[in-house]
């Protein structure tokens, strides 16, 4: 059973840590992206245009919190799930023996 690798981003679009962070999903088979803090602004329509390789991953491999949205004024619109609880759900996915974790 393949790996499942979590990605945990917390920059913004611009930042040389999110572009590290796309470049590795890219080269990934089995991601999951959780989109935190700053991370969120990455669902921006601006930042959508840079990272191709976040439009590619499917909806349901995307997850942004719902504070951090609330608190920027994003919207993910249809490019991300966003859970109630979004920090159980990543601590669930973390405790799986089967899970890699990534900070960016």
């Amino acid at each position: 059973m393949d790996k499942t690798e979590i990605l945990l981003l917390t920059k913004p679009h611009h930042s040389d840590r999110a572009k590290l962070c796309l470049h590795f999903m890219e080269h990934s088979e089995n991601v999951v992206l959780y989109l935190a803090g700053d991370g969120v602004y990455n669902l921006l329509e601006a930042a959508s245009l840079q990272a191709a390789s976040l439009q590619a991953l499917p909806k349901e491999r995307v997850l942004a919190c719902k504070e951090d949205l609330e608190a920027r004024g994003v919207q993910a619109g249809d490019r991300a799930i966003v859970p109630e609880d979004f920090y159980k759900l990543l601590v669930e996915d973390i405790m799986q023996d089967s899970s890699r974790l990534y900070t960016f």
